[in-house]
């Protein structure tokens, strides 16, 4: 089963919520991970163990986040864990076969860290494109079983607008970017609006083979030759997908609206 695997935090939904989304519209579960600090206990065996007080305090924080969750989505599949430690050891230890995508909010200090673990864990995960879920999902592309990406998320106020408000805005430069370029076609059409494609040199024909694959999907292309003018162009956008490489784990961190890295 495909999983949209969201990192619960206290004072903050907008994870929550656009996780929930994303995994209403995939016919995907959510599966909310809450971490939590606990004081290191030993029980009568010199193990390891958590205060039974601070399990149930983590627990009633999901079980309010589910009841959030099903008043909007009554229908959504949903699972849940707590967890009593680091929240990026949480969400690698959630990195398995069924989750397709991690989401955590924007400004997480362990953003970096946590893209790099999970593209360094070798076959069969990598920080991959989104849209390769199982055969099930209509959703796009070559399909690869196990692979994960990371959706970094900071909704931006009501009022903002952008040169791509409201469209899914995708950054490729020279080399092969294939798996970027499907998925954020595929997210356009799940969303059912447009697609800024920014390059280094403009170039129409990157992506005329996607064109006809999805000839609904209303297509902009512009240049982009640096990490700002992707930022500026992607102001609002109603999502950015760019490759998982170093420069754009940076890139990520400085926006504001939700980022995937595949």
């Amino acid at each position: 089963m495909t999983q949209v695997v969201v990192l619960l935090e206290q004072g903050s939904q907008d994870a929550l919520d656009w996780a929930a989304a994303e995994a209403a519209a995939r016919g995907a579960e959510l599966r909310v991970v809450y971490a939590f600090r606990w004081p290191y206990l030993l029980d009568a065996l010199g193990e390891l163990t958590v205060e039974e007080r601070d399990l149930e305090t983590a627990e009633v924080v999901v079980d309010d986040a589910i009841e959030h969750v099903r008043k909007i989505f009554p229908s959504l599949r949903i699972s849940s864990t707590v967890f009593p430690g680091r929240a990026i050891d949480a969400l690698l230890s959630e990195a398995d076969d069924d989750a397709a995508l991690i989401v955590i909010a924007h400004g997480h200090t362990f953003e970096r860290r946590l893209a790099t673990r999970l593209a360094h864990r070798g076959s069969p995960f990598g920080l991959r494109v989104l849209g390769r879920l199982r055969a099930a999902i209509s959703v796009r592309g070559s399909v690869r079983r196990g692979s994960v990406s990371l959706a970094v998320v900071g909704l931006m106020p009501d009022r903002t607008v952008g040169p791509s408000s409201g469209r899914v805005v995708v950054a490729v430069d020279g080399v092969d970017r294939s798996d970027a370029l499907g998925f954020a076609f595929g997210a356009a059409r799940l969303r059912g609006t447009g697609l800024t494609v920014l390059q280094t040199t403009a170039d129409a024909n990157c992506v005329s083979a996607w064109r006809t694959v999805y000839p609904e999907v209303d297509v902009r292309c512009g240049t982009a030759d640096g990490p700002a003018a992707v930022l500026a162009e992607s102001t609002a956008a109603a999502l950015t997908v760019l490759a998982a490489d170093r420069s754009n784990t940076e890139v990520a961190r400085l926006a504001r609206g939700p980022v995937v890295l595949v």
